[in-house]
């Protein structure tokens, strides 16, 4: 008994005709003369593969945003459960973007963001004091 070539059966295998593919009929194509090649078939694939996108107007705006990556401390992210937590019942649909973007909306010019951003500033790790050496 000789033994069996895994490499060899999967060859096998793979040469072998589905009963679908034979029931299918196949796409007539013009035989074409060996050594001459046309433009138009090149063309057609090349067309296949990259539609064309159609132009928006000037005026219209996408409904998606751009993905944007943003560093929250402990804190911040507990103000954000927070104001989920509020507004469950109020609505369906609640995700940390959603509360970030509700969150600017409702922000207003005033004291009260010159506060904030004052305290955002001070533990903010990017920034660092005058005459304060940054930590190795």
């Amino acid at each position: 008994m000789a033994k069996s070539s895994k490499a060899a059966d999967l060859l096998k295998v793979l040469g072998q005709k589905t009963p679908s593919a034979e029931l299918e009929p196949k796409p007539e194509t013009p035989p074409a003369a060996s050594g001459e090649r046309t433009a138009a078939p090149r063309a057609a694939r090349k067309a296949a593969v990259r539609p064309i996108a159609p132009k928006r107007p000037a005026g219209a705006t996408s409904t998606r945003g751009k993905p944007v990556q943003l560093y929250l401390h402990d804190e911040d992210q507990r103000l954000i459960r927070e104001l989920a937590v509020w507004l469950a019942p109020h609505r369906k649909r609640i995700n940390d973007s959603l509360i970030v973007k509700t969150a600017l909306r409702a922000a207003r010019t005033g004291p009260q963001l010159l506060a904030a951003y004052d305290d955002a500033v001070k533990v903010d790790g990017r920034t660092r004091r005058k005459g304060s050496k940054p930590a190795p």
